[in-house]
């Protein structure tokens, strides 16, 4: 039985994870707090990586909905 209540909890917060990931992503930016469309001056981090620039623009996230 300790297995079941185990797996139930598991399964909630996994749930609770995607749900909440799926509502931040549709989550429109507040005015003001909105991405640059040109990251050239973006002096923060030199990362190939990073996760903003790769961030969909407003049109595309429009797109989505």
């Amino acid at each position: 039985m300790p297995f079941l209540w185990g797996t139930l909890v598991l399964i909630i917060l996994i749930g609770a994870y995607v749900g909440f990931t799926l509502l931040n992503e549709r989550t429109q930016p507040p005015e003001g707090c909105e991405l640059p469309e040109d990251f050239s001056g973006c002096g923060g981090c030199h990362s190939s990586s990073c996760t903003a620039r790769k961030r969909p623009t407003k049109e595309n996230r429009d797109d989505r909905q």
